[in-house]
């Protein structure tokens, strides 16, 4: 048994920011802990820079059901003003040249995740997506979420995202990849690493922790896209569901 949350992050752009390289800003291709993190802690309304500890319990398996394209945007911010209408700088003066950069998002990717950890800090999570204080998003404050978040609460989280069905087309075939932040077998080498384990009381600092990524077969339908998906969500969560095994 595996009590959890099952969520759903879906939007026309997300973006999980990785290490800046000067004025370049990338994205991971799955959703980071960090992030998570902070979008749960949002629906808290918890500042930044707040005690996040408690939500450092959950543990995330995350499956791609699109992974979506990047998009590289070329970004500036402020320039073209008198200098006492520039930017605010940091020691409160200001800047009258613009601030550049290239910032990279994912369009057309949606995920899946199924959220477990200990029961206190799972109800706490539950209540903050259900009644949100602040306006949740994917990685940055433009990209809004175009589905709902949290899908249910069950006590077979890691059994019921392999049977929800996958937002994609219908004509799509092939395996399903799946990111976890534990091993999923004991012997199972780290694909990866992620820079986005928020560091305690360290405001936005991070380090590195292993992740494993599998392409798996699931028995999971292509519910297709936007309302169709909603639609084939909607009648697979309100008929009886298969037991767990």
């Amino acid at each position: 048994m595996s009590d959890g949350l099952i969520l759903h992050l879906s939007g026309p752009q997300q973006a999980w920011g990785g290490p800046a390289q000067a004025n370049i800003r990338p994205t991971y291709r799955q959703p980071t802990r960090s992030a998570l993190t902070g979008l749960i802690a949002c629906c808290l309304g918890r500042e930044r820079g707040a005690d996040n500890t408690d939500l450092d319990q959950l543990r995330y398996t995350i499956r791609t059901d699109r992974p979506g394209t990047l998009l590289a945007d070329y970004h500036t911010a402020g320039g073209n003003h008198a200098p006492h209408e520039g930017l605010t700088t940091a020691d409160g003066g200001t800047r009258d040249a613009p601030v550049v950069s290239t910032r990279y998002y994912l369009t057309g990717a949606a995920f899946t995740l199924a959220v477990t950890g200990p029961t206190a800090v799972l109800d706490t999570a539950e209540h903050a997506l259900t009644n949100p204080v602040w306006t949740p998003y994917l990685g940055r404050r433009s990209c809004l979420p175009d589905t709902p978040i949290l899908l249910i609460r069950t006590p077979t989280a890691l059994h019921d995202l392999d049977h929800t069905p996958l937002h994609r087309p219908t004509t799509d075939t092939g395996p399903v990849l799946y990111t976890y932040d534990t091993p999923p077998t004991p012997d199972t080498p780290a694909s990866t690493q992620y820079n986005d384990q928020p560091l305690p009381g360290r405001h936005q600092a991070w380090t590195t922790r292993r992740i494993w990524q599998q392409h798996r077969t699931i028995p999971a339908p292509n519910g297709g896209l936007g309302t169709t998906w909603l639609t084939t969500l909607a009648d697979h969560y309100h008929r009886p569901q298969e037991t767990a095994r």
